[in-house]
């Protein structure tokens, strides 16, 4: 913590880092062995970053996110939404194109901790229905960890990218899956 404390501060002189204020929009699901009857969702994410520019084509990134996921799942009336606050720290490598835009591939984990989920019905044969909350009686597992990567393209202030995300933790208790999205995000540096 000290050292990333001290690279921080030194780093923070560096006239081209930036705050970018971002949003985006993509498809989310479960990735792993037990996801018959597992379909993809609408998922979003609004959140800001910080370029901490170590020189002039490799910044560090981290960033603080609200995270939508979730899936539809059969045997479950409605879809699957969880709310997480995600703490991504990616390495990102730049390079220009022309005189008017810079590419950025960039790459690295995050950390997201959920903060609410939706309310589900449940049926089940011979029992009836009943409702739970997503992290009741543990369904889903608030911490989650995983990889993060992507291509930006920034034209000026702007920025557009794309992205992939892939938990390492297993989302749902006792079952292998494992959170997955991709998507779409805008961007504006300050």
């Amino acid at each position: 913590m000290v050292v990333l404390a001290l690279t921080t501060l030194s780093m923070s002189a560096q006239e081209d880092s930036k705050l970018t204020i971002t949003a985006g929009v993509g498809m989310a699901t479960l990735a792993g062995d037990d996801t018959d009857g597992v379909d993809s969702k609408i998922a979003f994410k609004v959140g800001a970053t910080y370029d901490f520019n170590i020189s002039e084509d490799f910044a560090i990134v981290p960033g603080a996110e609200l995270v939508c996921k979730g899936w539809s799942e059969d045997g479950v009336d409605g879809d699957i939404h969880t709310y997480s606050l995600q703490i991504p720290v990616l390495a990102t490598y730049k390079f220009n194109v022309s005189d008017n835009v810079k590419l950025a591939v960039k790459a690295g984990p995050y950390l997201s901790y959920g903060l609410f989920g939706s309310d589900i019905d449940f049926y089940e044969y011979g029992y009836g229905s009943y409702t739970v909350n997503v992290y009741d009686d543990e369904f889903c597992e608030r911490l989650d960890a995983g990889i993060l990567a992507g291509i930006s393209a920034d034209f000026g202030n702007w920025t557009v990218g794309l992205e992939y995300s892939r938990g390492l933790m297993k989302a749902v208790e006792d079952m292998k899956v494992y959170n997955q999205a991709y998507g779409i995000t805008v961007g504006y540096k300050f």
